[in-house]
């Protein structure tokens, strides 16, 4: 996977984070959890960057009401 792909990977999985958190689109409907095991393959110290954000968002958020 080039550095390209990685960006817009990235930004693929926040834009759903964003999604998700105004209540747009489900979790599981989002398909978010396959696009974040592609990270954490590539890439772990990203994912764990992302997933830090993605659990403060669903907190916050109090999405697994």
């Amino acid at each position: 996977m080039t550095e390209r792909d990685l960006i817009k990977l990235e930004a693929t999985i926040r834009n759903k984070m964003e999604e998700i958190k105004k209540q747009r689109v489900s979790l599981k409907d989002s398909g978010i959890g396959g696009l974040m095991n592609s990270l954490k393959k590539v890439d772990e110290a990203l994912y764990e960057k992302i997933f830090l954000y993605y659990n403060t968002m669903a907190t916050e958020s109090k999405i697994f009401k």
